[in-house]
């Protein structure tokens, strides 16, 4: 079994070393964007929307059209605040708006690909 850091001390990308079927298989929706927001690679756990929902969703606006609930919250701040770092590593915790759950975000850089990775956990509401 492969242990997969989701905390801020976390120095590496544990995903660069993956191949892509075990990056599907990860417990929690993960989405690598390009430093304007731009999805290139898009993990989802949500079920029932078929093998074509991630691929359609590369090329989109992260904030604007996938996830548009991130783009009006902290998680858009903080990406934002990391691209022009150019340093990203933080974990947090938030509510959404019409979900059931509270949701762990984890925002990382990606050091070789010049890259930034979204990680989404689903966590229960308290």
């Amino acid at each position: 079994m492969t242990v997969l850091a989701f905390a801020q001390d976390d120095p590496e990308n544990p995903l660069a070393s993956l191949p892509s079927a075990e990056v599907a298989q990860l417990p929690f929706g993960a989405a690598e964007l390009d430093k304007s927001g731009v999805v290139v690679n898009y993990i989802d756990t949500e079920p029932g929307e078929g093998a074509g929902a991630s691929a359609s969703r590369v090329g989109r606006s992260f904030f604007a059209q996938v996830a548009p609930w991130a783009g009006r919250s902290m998680v858009a701040r903080h990406f934002e605040a990391g691209v022009q770092d150019n340093s990203m590593n933080v974990v947090f915790d938030c509510a959404v708006a019409g979900l059931a759950y509270k949701v762990r975000i984890h925002l990382k850089t990606s050091p070789i690909l010049g890259t930034y990775w979204i990680f989404i956990k689903k966590l229960t509401r308290q």
